[in-house]
């Protein structure tokens, strides 16, 4: 079945419901309409009585109408996926739809429901208020594609179901779930923590507000030193700010033998926290590393690193 369907209804950003996506078929009410139809063409046929046999072809003429009314309402849809954005394990995603009829004469009821389960939403094409939001839940990390959409309508009498599956050309990056054990933040190696010192004093000169006195150091800049206890015969002292107070390391998991996924739940928590600090680290994984750095753009490299290091 998902076969046929992503040769029929492929994968896109934006959908346009016609004849080529969308099936129709007779409700469960509808069957019985049917069904009601057909004893009163018998019993007029049996009891030669030209009134119940027109009200049974009356009724089947309104069934027949509907058919094409359910259709051109649901038909001439234009749904678009809007921005997505990336989350964690068992944390629900948020997917919003936004629906446009084209200045058509639209109406009843649209209902929303993943591929497979019961309607989780639903909108009212009369008075449409866009985005309509469902949510998914991601049990594992790495790259989540989620499933196809179904869309389905009653309207006008409820005899038809018009319905399609559809299937948004979108991927979502899920972080593994944090777990509050926080990872011990290391040195690789002296050259390294050369290079964090000299990114961290890059960073931090003058640019925070003042932290505490500390004696002054050889080589330090002449601006930093504080002359006005300088002038009082305390000697010279230096200020320290506190974007200079501000620690460096590296995340590293050295092994992925035993506890992988825990192990990368508190990385994850780790960068976390440390981003919050306005901490710089690095992170090294078997076959991935990233430098040090702080700020939304690193955190979001390692998050992703940590989600697609050997995800199935």
């Amino acid at each position: 079945m998902n076969k046929w369907l992503s040769r029929r209804i492929p994968p896109a950003q934006q959908i346009f419901l016609n004849r080529s996506n969308i099936f129709i078929f007779p409700s469960r009410f509808g069957f019985l309409y049917l069904s009601l139809c057909l004893a009163l063409f018998v019993l007029g046929t049996n009891y030669q009585n030209n009134l119940i046999l027109l009200l049974g072809f009356f009724l089947l003429a309104l069934m027949l109408v509907s058919l094409f009314a359910s259709y051109l309402n649901f038909s001439g849809l234009i749904l678009q996926l809007g921005k997505l954005n990336n989350s964690y394990a068992d944390t629900p995603i948020l997917f919003p739809i936004w629906l446009d009829t084209q200045e058509q004469s639209k109406a009843g009821k649209i209902h929303f429901a993943w591929y497979g389960n019961k309607a989780e939403s639903a909108a009212e094409l009369d008075s449409l208020t866009n985005p309509v939001t469902l949510s998914i839940t991601p049990y594992k990390r790495g790259v989540f594609s989620p499933p196809r959409l179904t869309l389905s309508s009653y309207y006008p009498l409820g005899l038809f179901r018009c319905w399609t599956h559809l299937a948004f050309n979108a991927q979502v990056v899920v972080y593994p779930t944090p777990i509050a054990k926080p990872w011990p933040l290391t040195t690789k190696h002296s050259e390294t923590q050369g290079e964090h010192a000299a990114l961290q004093s890059s960073q931090g000169l003058g640019q925070d507000d003042f932290d505490s006195l500390t004696e002054y150091q050889q080589g330090q800049p002449l601006y930093h030193v504080a002359w006005k206890q300088a002038a009082k015969g305390q000697g010279l002292l230096s200020k320290k700010f506190a974007a200079q107070v501000q620690q460096s390391g590296w995340l590293v998991l050295a092994t992925t033998e035993e506890d992988l996924e825990e192990n990368l739940s508190r990385l994850c928590f780790s960068c976390l926290e440390l981003d919050a600090k306005g901490w710089v680290f690095g992170l090294q994984l078997p076959g991935k590393e990233i430098p040090p750095g702080k700020g939304q753009a690193h955190l979001q490299a390692c998050l992703t690193a940590l989600a697609m290091f050997r995800a199935v």
